[in-house]
């Protein structure tokens, strides 16, 4: 599992120096790509400002963030990401959470959502004992909503281990499973 703590990400996500941030995080996967951790906070980054804008408080008026190139930005890290880590599970559950949450953002909607589910289902049979990677793939089907409530129970007790720091994804996460 991933330690998601980036000090200077974190301080900047935080600040809500949002292109700061995004700047920071793009060179950092440009000079190296390879890096799991890189490639899941970039792609997180960009995902989570494209979609969440309004609850993150950004609004045309206070700042200036390019959504366009976010999203531009999270295609290169998706499409590298599905050909360079597909056997790591951190990679399947985040990106697939985030593609099964919102798939007309990776492309056409029910191949996407189906795409995102098979990574999140995967994740899972790789670390079945994961009650994130369990939850999210378990929470990924319509019909079970409501229905997870001894799941819930299981991830409460790990998620201040599992999503340690102050970035949007550590944050994100506490929140939504909490």
């Amino acid at each position: 599992m991933i330690d998601w703590i980036w000090p200077e990400v974190d301080r900047l996500e935080h600040q809500e120096n949002w292109n700061e941030a995004k700047e920071y995080l793009l060179k950092a996967w440009q000079q190296n790509p390879i890096d799991l951790k890189k490639t899941v906070r970039l792609g997180f980054f960009c995902w989570y400002v494209a979609v969440e804008q309004g609850p993150l408080g950004i609004t045309d008026a206070d700042i200036d963030i390019d959504t366009d190139e976010l999203e531009s930005v999270l295609t290169e890290v998706t499409t590298f990401g599905l050909a360079h880590f597909m056997t790591e599970e951190d990679f399947l559950w985040c990106f697939g959470y985030m593609i099964s949450m919102f798939p007309y953002y990776f492309g056409d909607y029910e191949q996407w959502e189906e795409k995102g589910i098979s990574m999140l289902k995967r994740a899972y049979e790789l670390y079945p004992e994961e009650p994130v990677y369990k939850y999210s793939y378990l929470g990924s089907f319509s019909n079970t909503y409501g229905t997870l409530k001894n799941e819930l129970k299981q991830i409460q007790p790990v998620l201040e281990d599992r999503f340690k720091g102050e970035g949007l994804l550590s944050e994100y996460f506490k929140e939504v499973f909490g």
